[in-house]
């Protein structure tokens, strides 16, 4: 129970005082308690053990270097948690250095070691003027200081480490971030650079089968029509990538202004209608109002909508059906898109979410980052998003939902992105 007792004291009096502060004040209190002439606390520090001053009271800087007053055998009886009491310094043979005790008129000294269960972590050295001699008690409760003073130690290591560490992940945490802005940046460019010549290949591919389909064979038309579909799904990828690259570093913040879901539902199901019919998929909706406004991006709220209805006409057959639906749940509006296609299995489906992941490798439709997008929209907003495959009531197909808190969500660091904004581009 002495032990615990003493753990807790220690724990509390370092957070009410910080440690520095409570062994400056454990050394001068010792100090003045056994009237002593001086007293300083010497630390072990490193992997090697090296002893190095930390705290003095009262007594020349001197007497601080380290273990230099005590003869080696002495040191290391010490340095084993065993306290030494020096009654007579000018005669006692375990004093290594005693011009330096005559000269601060030192005649006696006590070394205390401050360790806790796990080893000896400091020494204290109590200097007194005048030839000392303490009675068990006294012993006893010098002991129950050095034993404190141990676990203080090892509270102030602990927290000099947390702070280390701490710092060092600052550091790294701040490099990461000046890495990621150079990547995103670069990212930014490249695929910014790479659209234009692909545009051109494109249209000048569209007009070579518009003006000579009637002069090529089926081989070179069919390798022409190949062509176009390789240079849509390259147009797909640096679109997603130039997207991703604008979610990466906080530019959609800009585009936050308080919008009504009404109004973002009904432009989202009006496009989500044109894209479905095309591939013969009957889209129903299931909207409960009133619906509240919200503060975001009502651009990516529809483009977060119509990335769902796309991924669900990709993966359900003709004459299927996808059903959005919209409702207020507590202080968040949910919305979810279920479609009756073939599902996701269930090795896939803790990874839909990753970038460039697709149900189906092999696939030249979809860049893999559909669903990755859909995160980043909802966390921007800082709302959540799960899918469910199969639906459990119709035992087919995939639910996704996602819910966007109503009010004012904008984080502190965003309104960071929304200050920079004003001064510059955010890339």
């Amino acid at each position: 129970m002495r032990h615990k007792i003493i753990r807790e004291i220690a724990l509390s009096v370092i957070a009410a005082g910080g440690a520095e502060n409570i062994i400056r004040a454990l050394v001068e209190a010792t100090a003045r308690g056994t009237e002593a002439t001086g007293c300083s606390l010497l630390t072990l520090e490193g992997e090697n053990r090296r002893i190095v001053p930390r705290v003095s009271f009262g007594i020349d800087d001197d007497l601080l270097r380290g273990g230099q007053l005590l003869a080696d055998d002495a040191l290391k009886q010490l340095l084993r948690g065993n306290p030494l009491f020096v009654w007579d310094a000018d005669g006692d043979p375990r004093i290594k250095h005693r011009e330096a005790l005559q000269r601060e008129g030192i005649a006696s000294a006590v070394f205390l070691p401050f360790r806790d269960r796990q080893q000896v972590r400091g020494i204290m050295r109590l200097f007194f003027a005048r030839s000392m001699s303490f009675d068990r008690e006294d012993l006893e409760f010098l002991e129950s200081i050095a034993e404190l003073g141990g676990s203080i130690l090892r509270s102030a290591e602990n927290q000099e480490r947390l702070e280390r560490d701490a710092e060092q992940a600052r550091r790294d945490l701040a490099r990461i971030r000046d890495e990621r802005r150079h990547f995103l940046s670069f990212l930014s460019m490249v695929t910014h650079d790479l659209k234009s010549p692909l545009v051109a290949v494109q249209g000048y591919l569209k007009l070579l089968l518009r003006k000579s389909a009637d002069c090529l064979d089926e081989r070179m038309v069919k390798g022409i029509h190949r062509s176009i579909e390789r240079v849509d799904g390259m147009m797909e990828l640096i679109s997603d990538l130039l997207e991703l690259s604008r979610l990466e570093s906080g530019q959609i913040v800009t585009e936050f202004k308080t919008v009504a879901w009404e109004e973002v539902l009904g432009a989202a199901v009006e496009m989500a209608h044109e894209l479905a019919s095309f591939q013969g998929i009957n889209v129903t909706t299931e909207i409960h109002r009133p619906l509240p406004e919200v503060f975001a991006s009502d651009i990516r709220l529809q483009q977060l909508i119509l990335n769902l209805v796309s991924n669900s006409v990709r993966y359900t057959p003709r004459g299927g059906r996808i059903t959005i639906r919209a409702r207020r749940k507590n202080d968040a509006v949910t919305v979810s898109v279920e479609d009756s296609g073939s599902g996701i299995s269930p090795e896939q489906l803790p990874h839909v979410f990753d970038e460039f992941f697709k149900g189906d490798p092999e696939s030249l439709e979809g860049t893999g980052l559909g669903l990755s997008i859909c995160k980043r929209i909802v966390d921007m907003h800082h709302g959540d998003i799960e899918v469910i495959s199969p639906v459990p009531e119709s035992r087919t197909g995939t639910l996704v939902s996602f819910s966007i808190p109503i009010g004012i969500t904008c984080r502190v660091e965003d309104r960071y992105v929304l200050d920079d904004d004003t001064k510059g581009p955010a890339l």
